[in-house]
């Protein structure tokens, strides 16, 4: 066998294909004896091709083995990384190849992907957060399940946007917008509004959004409540987002129905809620994004209407951190931001248990992306930002970090070995990635990015979702 490079396998026949003869292809490349560990080469060439797919072994420099799954026009679709624990088998192959297929000829009922009965859908345990590895060409894995989903990564910016590195991010929300009393829109900083506005200039793909309300933040229920002030706040929204040029906007009403933060609520919230973003899509257009910032828990999903909302927004921003914010005393030293539940973690908050009780009550997973604080928490009364943790605390000064696997997330204890604040690291934001994959979600996002001024967590987002391979790389070098 000519030992071609794989890069000159795809100069040689991109464009070279039959057009009565098309067929997908599977370009196997560092194959070396003991390095693969499954079938023989002759098993993946008979296997495929009784499903019509041609396998091509291929000499190449690198030593790791690699399937490239190539479509009839020879396009690079999606590359698999077996391991020793985890071969992929032709079937495997298969059935990406017709998810890949169906991404392309997928059909749409009520917003959801018809996978035809002939994909064989792996079955992996929600307990099991390790999986054979499928990457697009942007290093996304690929969830048979979702093959068509592109994920995101955002932050909310309150202040100064200059730290904000744009190629890093999908979107970026400017915090906040508030109500005034006749009902016109003031903002912390026109200022700082434009610059992130401008940012777009670094990265024209980036969506730049503005996000109303906030803690506290008054004015909805009146909003929300008849038909002309419903239109009327609609068409306030649209006077900003043509003035600053935006993307659209984040909806941040904490919390329809609830006057836990002291501002005016009212029972009929539930359902104007709904008809409030329903004329923020008849005035902003189906171009315009919306999202809405919420929780998922009961409480929450109790005065909201998920199924009806879900028709008109974008994206909904599970707020899954400040767990703890409440909580005083002993009550304090638990997670504020765990992905799965644990001894602690308070009883019944997760942001698992939040992204399946916002799916039970109707959202589509795929419009969910969850929250990653940049910052530290102890309850009610202690919060450090992240740059001030990395300063001071990660395992200086009597500090120390130390892991829940359970939860799949870190927290520090002081030198008497007490519970000092749990945070997020680049640890448990990986398996955070992972936890949107496997779950078909749509991405994630933090607040807030001035409290990361190095970029490390945001760095850590993008590449969880955009390249999990290398947080990997980097992960197992701080570990080590």
């Amino acid at each position: 066998m000519k030992n071609y490079s794989l890069e000159h396998f795809f100069r040689q026949n991109r464009n070279t294909v039959d057009p009565d003869q098309l067929a997908w292809s599977v370009v196997l490349t560092g194959f070396e004896k003991n390095n693969y560990p499954s079938r023989s080469l002759a098993t993946y060439n008979k296997d495929l091709f009784e499903h019509s797919i041609r396998f091509l072994p291929l000499e190449s420099n690198t030593k790791e083995a690699s399937f490239f799954i190539l479509d009839p026009s020879n396009s690079v679709r999606a590359i698999l990384y077996p391991t020793k624990a985890e071969p992929i088998e032709p079937q495997d192959l298969i059935n990406v190849i017709n998810a890949l297929k169906h991404k392309d000829n997928f059909d749409k009922t009520e917003g959801t992907e018809i996978i035809p009965e002939n994909i064989v859908v792996p079955e992996i345990a929600e307990t099991d957060m390790s999986r054979t590895e499928i990457h697009y060409l942007d290093n996304q894995p690929l969830n048979v399940n979702c093959p068509s989903l592109n994920r995101v990564v955002g932050e909310y910016v309150l202040g100064d946007p200059s730290n904000v590195d744009v190629i890093l991010l999908n979107f970026a929300i400017y915090a906040f917008a508030l109500i005034k009393p006749n009902g016109e829109f003031e903002v912390y900083s026109k200022k700082h509004l434009q610059q992130l506005a401008d940012l777009r200039f670094a990265n024209p793909n980036l969506k730049v959004l503005l996000a109303i309300g906030g803690w506290a933040a008054e004015g909805f229920s009146d909003a929300a409540l008849t038909p002309t002030s419903r239109f009327d706040f609609a068409r306030e929204v649209q006077k900003w987002v043509k003035e600053y040029n935006l993307d659209g906007i984040d909806l941040d009403w904490e919390y329809p129905g609830s006057s836990v933060s002291g501002i005016k609520s009212r029972p009929q919230d539930t359902e104007n809620f709904t008809l409030l973003l329903d004329a923020l899509r008849q005035v902003l257009g189906p171009n315009k994004l919306i999202t809405v910032a919420g929780t998922g828990s009961k409480s929450y999903i109790s005065k909201v209407q998920i199924k009806e909302i879900a028709k008109f927004i974008d994206y909904f921003n599970i707020m899954s951190y400040d767990f703890n914010a409440g909580e005083t005393g002993i009550s304090a030293n638990n997670h504020q931001s765990n992905l799965f539940e644990s001894d602690l973690g308070l009883r019944g908050i997760s942001t698992d248990v939040y992204v399946n009780n916002l799916i039970d009550a109707g959202m589509p997973s795929e419009k969910l992306l969850i929250g990653v604080p940049f910052y530290g928490r102890r309850g009610a009364t202690n919060t450090k930002t992240y740059d001030e943790i990395r300063g001071f605390y990660l395992n200086k000064n009597g500090y120390a970090v130390k892991w829940d696997d359970e939860a799949k997330a870190p927290y520090i204890i002081d030198s008497n070995g007490s519970f000092a604040f749990s945070f997020d690291n680049e640890l448990s934001i990986y398996f955070k990635g992972q936890y949107v994959f496997d779950k078909c979600l749509g991405g994630m996002f933090s607040w807030q990015s001035n409290f990361d001024n190095a970029n490390l967590l945001s760095s850590a987002m993008h590449t969880a979702i955009n390249d999990p391979r290398q947080l990997e790389s980097i992960l197992k070098s701080y570990y080590a």
